[in-house]
């Protein structure tokens, strides 16, 4: 059993991610994405090929986060979790694309380690899988997100 299906990161120790090249394919469509977000008109008379990129977008988005769900497990909800509290941190307007993607990866990051820290500091001598703690704070958090997009839907 792998030390991300359990949930842990206490063995991790000199794995390579190929995050850079992750993330430069990620920046380097962002322009991109942010012109579709003004809409399909717009984007098209900005002269970007809406089908080209529509498409690059959802391959890109498909084969990320298939990686990372084979990779890491139930640890991978923090890729889900990480943009929404950016975005509710630094506000919707302040929220390019380009500053999206890496304040996304940095609070990740810093999140999976402060809960990790959680799991073995609040209830030593014993240490709790981290995806229980991230899935204590996400769950919660993204219930918020849906009651809240209800609301405003009605």
């Amino acid at each position: 059993m792998s030390i991300w299906a359990r949930s842990s990161i206490q063995k991790l120790a000199g794995t390579k991610l190929p995050a850079r090249a992750k993330l430069t394919l990620l920046l380097g469509l962002a322009l991109g994405a942010a012109l579709l977000g003004l809409g399909e008109e717009t984007a098209r008379s900005l002269g970007l090929n809406v089908a080209l990129i529509r498409f690059l977008l959802i391959v890109t988005a498909c084969v990320l986060a298939g990686s990372a769900v084979s990779f890491s497990g139930l640890l991978s909800f923090v890729g889900l979790l990480a943009p929404h509290m950016v975005r509710r941190l630094l506000g919707e307007a302040a929220t390019g694309h380009r500053a999206l993607l890496p304040a996304a990866a940095l609070l990740g990051a810093g999140f999976v380690a402060l809960c990790d820290l959680l799991s073995r500091v609040l209830f030593a001598p014993f240490e709790i899988p981290v995806g229980i703690l991230l899935s204590l704070v996400g769950g919660p958090f993204f219930l918020f997100l849906i009651l809240r997009q209800r609301g405003r839907g009605r």
